[in-house]
């Protein structure tokens, strides 16, 4: 239990940034305290009992072999300045928390406190952002409308705010129905409301972008798929005259002329920069050191805001591959994760038909069936999760962000799972089989 709260304080300390709001917990480092004794926590977790890790192994390696590419491309970096800081505070420590997630996430109710945590530092986020709304204070004018920022510089820019919102729907969407509790399910709907205000009011058109795409998700998640479009259309027709006009122009401006401002024009630009520099230098510039190679090469100093330019100029064509076959692998493994969790629940429930549950066996087989639904659907949030991060990387730079790096802890531990219920499952289902008592 302590190892547990240990790494659950540093999940929400992480995520809320305790850093920026307290001057004593940034002088003593706090978060990089607490990431220390979480750190040691798992390792001492791993040693007692490692996890499964089921049929994570290949993302296991593609994961080692992204961080292996990075890293080489620190000492050969155009900004030596920018590039170890980036690779130290960015990769390094994010990556400890794929470490953390995989090493202590190992049973459905540790799931559940993790992702309790995780959403709950989201609602803190989105509720202090939608104070800032109500009285004005995150709240003012850019490119042409009102925008609303973040308290802190983390996700002080409306575009990093839009995102973070984002991240959290995809696990409210899909938990809501396996939750029984309506007491969380209310605070799921708490955390929907204030992320959804953070999206809109935020005027990201990449968070708008990022949010057709997890609708994308979601209906192609779906047994009847007709009557869900028939659903999100029915709520869209009622919910858009409520938006307020400037934000359903904001949207409209993706395809059409901007109301203030250049960024379409300048992003154009930037994405031609981008690749006339990765044809000069095909094996990539360093970690984070395009501004400076676009600034030596054209005198515009502007990052890529596009991922996947980003990753094949500052880690080359190897480089570029090597992300793709991470981020492609991590899909399919919450893909075999959610396939597996299924078929257990099939199997389980095929054998209680032909049994007379009664008692404690009863209440074991239903608690047990909720758990593979609830991680079922925790692999179809989590795959939802990455390809909403894939959808705004179009528009944004989030190579050297955390969300890889929680993606891929998050599907190292749901395999580990699928090991641990199928024992469960088959305990349970020759139970049923046999007529005895649990």
């Amino acid at each position: 239990m302590f190892y547990l709260l240990v790494f659950l304080a540093f999940v929400v300390a992480r995520y809320i940034s305790v850093n920026e709001r307290m001057d004593l917990l940034r002088a003593v480092r706090f978060e990089f305290l607490l990431g220390l004794a979480a750190s040691i926590c798992a390792v001492l977790r791993l040693v007692r009992q490692p996890p499964a890790i089921g049929r994570s192994r290949p993302l296991i390696l593609w994961m080692i072999g992204l961080f292996i590419v990075i890293a080489i491309q620190v000492p050969f970096a155009a900004d030596q300045y920018y590039a170890p800081m980036v690779f130290n505070d960015r990769v390094c420590k994010f990556a400890v928390l794929a470490f953390l997630i995989s090493a202590m996430v190992d049973t459905p109710k540790v799931m559940k406190a993790f992702l309790a945590a995780f959403l709950f530092s989201v609602f803190y986020i989105t509720l202090e952002a939608t104070q800032g709304l109500i009285s004005g204070g995150l709240y003012w004018q850019s490119q042409g409308i009102m925008r609303l920022h973040g308290a802190v510089g983390q996700y002080g820019h409306p575009n990093s705010l839009g995102g973070v919102s984002l991240g959290s729907l995809p696990f409210v969407v899909f938990l809501f129905l396996p939750i029984r509790n309506w007491l969380l399910r209310l605070g799921l709907l708490a955390v929907l409301v204030t992320s959804m205000i953070c999206v809109i009011y935020s005027g990201s058109r990449t968070s708008y972008i990022g949010l057709l795409a997890l609708l994308l998700w979601v209906w192609f998640q779906q047994k009847k798929k007709l009557r869900f479009a028939a659903i999100v259309l029915g709520i869209g027709l009622v919910a858009v005259p409520l938006i307020p006009q400037q934000y359903v122009g904001r949207f409209k401006s993706i395809g059409g002329k901007e109301v203030e401002g250049g960024s379409k024009i300048a992003r154009i630009q930037i994405l031609k920069d981008a690749i006339v520099v990765f044809q000069e230098h095909p094996f990539g510039v360093g970690v984070a050191s395009f501004p400076v190679v676009r600034y030596a090469r054209f005198e515009r100093s502007q990052d890529t805001h596009n991922l996947y330019l980003e990753v094949a100029t500052n880690l080359g064509i190897q480089g570029f591959i090597v992300f793709v076959g991470f981020v492609t692998v991590m899909l399919m493994t919450f893909r075999r994760a959610a396939f597996d969790l299924r078929a257990q629940a099939v199997a389980l429930r095929r054998a209680a038909r032909g049994a007379t549950l009664q008692g404690p066996l009863r209440r074991q087989a239903v608690k047990h069936l909720r758990e593979l639904d609830f991680l079922e659907s925790t692999a179809k949030a989590g795959a939802g999760f990455i390809i909403v991060r894939l959808a705004l990387g179009a528009f944004g730079m989030d190579m050297y962000e955390i969300y890889w790096w929680f993606g891929s802890g998050l599907a190292i531990s749901l395999s580990g799972l699928v090991v641990a219920t199928r024992k469960r499952t088959r305990y349970l289902a020759m139970t049923m089989e046999a007529g005895a008592p649990a």
